[in-house]
């Protein structure tokens, strides 16, 4: 069977994971892959240094409204018309991309088509991707994947989304997420939500087990002594990230455990990376704070850190930093949004708390890094948990069965 992945996206984070896991650890040997993306997807470096068996890539450039916007920033007048025409232009755009890939999908001659989106609605050729699948291919209906929670039309394109989101879910035979809660937040999306039985979830799973060796020292690396107490962020630069709410907690705990360092990793502009610097100069805590841009190698500096700390205000469908931290002995610590309860469970590898909970944070972080037995229990229990629920294995199994 030829299995056709299809994603558009800009940034690179979970995605890219998910993608190399799922094509690595596909369990029909025989089975061919055929990636489709963005030319300027910047991820897909990434996704070629991991994979470990044949997938041909086809890279378009494809006009999105997402580039149009993208091209009008910073000139006010060609902005304001983009923002003005978004309703009747967005949707042009849509239709020009579900031709553009029609072209693509007949092509390949693929068998079977799972498209790999952000969130939903997401990336809008993303949705054109499973409409002209449906229109053209002659296959069987596609797999709408998203990895971020579902968000409501606005009021001036409602008619406009509805139709399309009707159009889309006639051709697809089912919406999988990677959360119960993000299947749930699909429910502002009446055209899709109205039938239940296509909306589902997998959780996501990692391929790699808690026990791999380091390739670098990055205490060394930062100057810090072997035995520096390391806290860890990976996510992207986005404020509802929570830069704010841990580096607060951080300082807290900095009264308690003052030789404690705080390492921040991800993918981020050069205005965003610079806003959480500002906070770290604002916070006076300059000296504990280490803020970095994208790291490749991100997996093996979080096998050296004592924590991962995940402090996530909103739209967060799943949080695979966490089962990476799990899969590594490292303990957790995140805030209860969207689909993070179901992957870190109080005393079960991690703890969690509200999203505005900086006291109680901080005061779990202080008794992780001084507890060593309460550290050794959480790591543990933490890789148990990821052996149970969130392997690679029996992810690639669940959507092998849902494609086949």
């Amino acid at each position: 069977m030829k299995i056709m992945l299809y994603t558009e996206t800009y940034n690179r984070g979970g995605i890219d994971t998910f993608i190399a896991t799922l094509i690595n650890h596909w369990p029909e040997a025989g089975d061919e892959f055929v990636l489709v993306c963005n030319e300027d997807y910047p991820g897909l470096a990434v996704i070629r240094q991991r994979l470990q068996r044949p997938c041909k890539v086809v890279t378009h450039r494809i006009p999105t409204y997402a580039r149009w916007a993208e091209k009008t920033r910073g000139n006010k007048i060609l902005d304001t018309f983009r923002v003005c025409s978004s309703p009747l232009s967005r949707y042009l755009f849509i239709a020009s991309a579900t031709r553009r890939l029609k072209e693509i999908l007949l092509r390949e001659n693929c068998d079977r088509l799972m498209v790999v989106n952000g969130g939903y609605p997401g990336a809008d050729t993303c949705r054109a991707a499973g409409i002209a699948w449906g229109l053209y291919s002659g296959k069987p209906q596609s797999i709408q994947n998203f990895h971020n929670l579902g968000t409501a039309a606005s009021r001036c394109a409602r008619l406009q989304e509805d139709r399309v989101d009707a159009l889309l879910a006639r051709h697809t035979k089912a919406f999988v997420t990677v959360s119960r809660a993000a299947a749930e937040s699909l429910s502002v999306r009446p055209q899709i939500y109205a039938d239940r039985s296509k909306v589902r979830f997998v959780y996501n799973g990692l391929d790699f087990a808690g026990d791999q060796a380091p390739g670098l020292d990055i205490r060394g690396e930062l100057g810090l002594a072997p035995d520096t107490p390391l806290c860890l962020m990976l996510g992207t630069y986005e404020a509802r990230k929570g830069h704010s709410f841990l580096l607060r907690a951080f300082k807290k705990t900095l009264q308690r455990v003052p030789q404690a360092r705080f390492l921040i990793c991800g993918h981020g502009s050069a205005e965003e990376i610079d806003a959480v610097k500002g906070m770290v100069q604002e916070l006076d805590i300059t000296g504990n704070v280490h803020v970095l841009d994208f790291r490749s190698d991100a997996m093996q500096i979080l096998q050296q850190a004592n924590l991962l700390l995940v402090g996530s205000q909103e739209f967060e469908s799943f949080g695979l930093t966490c089962v990476e931290a799990m899969a590594k002995r490292v303990p957790v610590l995140a805030t209860r949004v969207g689909g993070l309860p179901e992957v870190v469970q109080d005393g079960d590898g991690g703890f969690t708390f509200e999203k505005d909970d900086v006291d109680g944070y901080a005061g779990q972080m202080v008794q992780l890094l001084l507890d060593k037995e309460l550290y050794a229990e959480q790591g543990r229990k933490g890789y148990e948990r990821y052996r149970r629920l969130f392997t690679a294995q029996r992810m690639t199994e669940e959507y092998a069965k849902l494609i086949r």
